[in-house]
């Protein structure tokens, strides 16, 4: 049962995912669930680097999208440069660049993560919570035009903490989050300690 709206489901967790997705005042949309073959896609695009895949993911996702007349910037989640590196592309940031050029709405690809945090799929989900707590960001410059209608875009959300601590950030910097995009929603896992 949600302890907010008290509706109950099926995986043992405080939130159900509606609550779990609108915990501030914008909405988390995932366009694609991460599970079955789009999860191996997923896997291809991000950790191999496929940019092709990649274009292919955010193409399709934007057609499930209708047009985002609130949003004047797309901010993408911005990457630990060390994973920069390793991955040789962000796929947040190709979003906003690609998205960019469909809506014809600017993106804002200037922030980075401050400190190599552990990659949350290493983390179990006290770990992955604690780990957005202490997490820093840099970058952030917005005109007041821009400042009206931000949309957050991440590449995959499990528990919403690092969208959530970007979004804070931003905030500090003037910004206005209408909504956050990510390419993927996990379901919501049932993690047991051993």
């Amino acid at each position: 049962m949600c302890s907010r709206c008290l509706d109950t489901f099926e995986r043992e967790t405080r939130h159900c995912p509606d609550e779990r997705a609108n915990v501030d005042d914008y909405s988390v949309q995932g366009l694609f669930r991460y599970e079955g073959i789009a999860r191996e896609v997923f896997g291809l695009a991000k950790f191999g680097g496929n940019r092709a895949l990649a274009d292919f993911l955010i193409e399709r996702g934007m057609m499930r999208l209708s047009y985002p007349s609130d949003v004047h910037l797309w901010v993408p989640v911005p990457p630990e440069k060390t994973r920069l590196l390793d991955r040789g592309f962000s796929l947040p940031d190709r979003m906003a660049w690609r998205i960019g050029k469909l809506t014809g709405i600017p993106c804002a690809i200037d922030g980075s993560s401050l400190h190599a945090e552990k990659e949350q799929k290493k983390l179990d989900r006290p770990g992955r919570l604690s780990e957005r707590l202490h997490r820093e960001w840099s970058g952030g410059r917005f005109s007041p035009h821009h400042r009206s209608g931000v949309a957050i875009l991440d590449d995959l959300v499990t528990t919403g903490g690092t969208i959530r601590s970007f979004a804070s950030f931003l905030r500090k910097k003037g910004a206005r989050i209408v909504r956050a995009i990510t390419l993927f929603d996990a379901p919501l896992r049932v993690e047991r300690e051993s």
